[in-house]
């Protein structure tokens, strides 16, 4: 895809700024979750409105990810990640300040569609470093992108709770996200992807069910990045300056996960990971519901994150050995479907909320996560 070997140097730099890349988008993705609160008390919604604006989320990713690649056509691969980031941040504030409605659901479209693409571009960067490091380092990538997510939730969760407000909070870790873009950006491939001759092709029934599957672990980690704070404040009486813990204590031990997940698929074999991992992540989501105390529901949490650490990454490495696309092209087809479960699928579950309770929910959740568990052995 890239014809330019660069130095050694260069190389060391362009692992850097993606490993920078990637935890700038955890780090901005993760800033949502505390904010929560803080946005239901400045505009008055029931949990079925809620559900809608969290719905802009998801539209604005599954509109913007599949121009991905158009966008690295025309302009470099540096460009696209800076101004996509530039983008994300004015969206966090919008979403901070955000007075109406309908202004609110403007921000949320550009949280999601630029995070979609930052998703996308990112992983083209990672896999073109990987190819000329000549070594496995997505899963790292992954990793970084994990921490992002642990640092951002906690920062805000710390700034909230030394009294200050959240769109003074939102605006420290904004401008902590800019700095950070701002030393990473000439680590960033200056270089534009090429048009391939089967750029359009439909995935088979394997690369849907990979793509289904990754929907539901990403479902996981949509739902308790959205509504794990409220479900923490109506159901366990937490503190609602601590109310981003939930979503912390999922986000360390996805991150954890993540960076031993190469040993960890080696020593149990890739069945193993997802069958054992979806279990582990329904019994967690079903401990968070029991549990009589917001201590036991957060243990409940951690072990969603373990158990949904590396079954996305397993899923994306078995389309390897498909033959019906080019690998790259299954990898962005079940990407595409895998990330609308972080945006999107949290929409679906504010309907559930709003008809039922936020305990039934995520019960939905858990019997997902046990339809993942019951697919892994099909991967054998």
């Amino acid at each position: 895809m890239f014809a330019i070997k660069p130095s050694t140097d260069s190389l060391l730099f362009n692992i850097l700024a993606s490993r920078i890349g990637y935890f700038i988008a955890g780090f901005g993705l993760s800033v949502w979750a505390p904010l929560v609160p803080y946005v239901r008390r400045n505009i008055s919604m029931s949990d079925a409105t809620f559900g809608l604006m969290l719905l802009c989320i998801g539209v604005g990713s599954l509109c913007c990810m599949p121009i991905s690649a158009a966008l690295t056509n025309r302009f470099s691969i540096r460009r696209c990640l800076f101004v996509m980031t530039l983008l994300l941040l004015i969206a966090l504030i919008g979403m901070a300040m955000a007075p109406s409605l309908w202004l609110l659901g403007i921000a949320l479209f550009a949280f999601g569609g630029s995070l979609g693409v930052l998703d996308v571009i990112l992983n083209i960067q990672g896999l073109s470093i990987e190819n000329r490091a000549n070594r496995s380092m997505m899963s790292n990538f992954h990793g970084m992108f994990s921490l992002g997510t642990i640092v951002g939730a906690g920062s805000m969760i710390v700034l909230l709770m030394l009294g200050l407000s959240a769109l003074l909070s939102t605006l420290v870790v904004v401008g902590l996200i800019l700095i950070l873009s701002l030393y990473a950006v000439t680590g960033y491939l200056d270089e534009r992807t090429l048009r391939g001759e089967d750029a359009f092709m439909w995935p088979n029934g394997w690369i849907l069910l990979v793509g289904l599957m990754c929907f539901i672990v990403y479902l996981a980690e949509g739902v308790i990045l959205d509504w794990s704070a409220l479900f923490l404040i109506e159901e366990k009486q937490i503190a609602t300056a601590q109310a981003g813990l939930g979503y912390a204590s999922f986000a360390v031990l996805v991150a954890l996960g993540r960076f031993l997940g190469d040993a960890l698929v080696e020593m149990f074999g890739r069945v193993r990971i997802i069958t054992g991992g979806g279990l582990l992540a329904a019994g967690g989501i079903v401990l968070s519901i029991l549990s009589p105390h917001w201590g036991l529901a957060l243990v409940g949490y951690a072990l969603c994150g373990l158990g949904c650490a590396n079954v996305s990454p397993v899923l994306i490495s078995s389309l390897s050995k498909q033959t019906h696309m080019p690998t790259h092209l299954a990898i962005t087809a079940a990407t595409t479907i895998g990330f609308a479960g972080v945006l999107a699928g949290p929409a679906m579950m504010g309907a559930v909320a709003h008809y039922s309770s936020l305990s039934a929910a995520f019960a939905v959740l858990a019997a997902a996560l046990l339809i993942v568990a019951a697919c892994g052995p099909r991967f054998k």
